[in-house]
């Protein structure tokens, strides 16, 4: 299956996620960053923003901080852990980047693939 290049496990662990319920394993993300890092952070908070009733742009502190449990908990780089240390100031740059359109083409291609208009 051909979703963002997620395998039949992490669609499995997907469903499990929207759904509330603990993962079997965390889902891999193979979408790679422009710096050719092991993944895409902005991938990821985009990809959220969009499946997460409301959204996730701009949370408060709190919010974040579970935001911050969930990716470490949840997803994982194809090649690497992600680095919680990293996702505050990576959030916040997600956060700039998206107010200036800046991630406009990311979320085209991911609402299509989710079959959002």
């Amino acid at each position: 299956m051909d979703f963002f290049g997620f395998d039949n496990s992490d669609i499995e662990n997907l469903i499990r996620l929207t759904n509330g319920l603990p993962a079997a394993q965390k889902i891999k993300i193979r979408e790679t960053s422009k710096n050719k890092q092991s993944g895409s952070i902005r991938f990821i908070f985009t990809f959220l923003d969009l499946i997460v009733r409301g959204g996730i742009y701009r949370m408060d502190s709190k919010t974040k901080e579970s935001l911050n449990i969930l990716i470490s908990e949840r997803f994982t780089f194809k090649n690497a852990e992600i680095n919680p240390s990293t996702l505050p100031s990576s959030y916040s740059k997600w956060c700039s980047a998206t107010y200036g359109g800046n991630y406009d083409d990311v979320r085209k291609v991911i609402s299509e693939g989710l079959g959002i208009s």
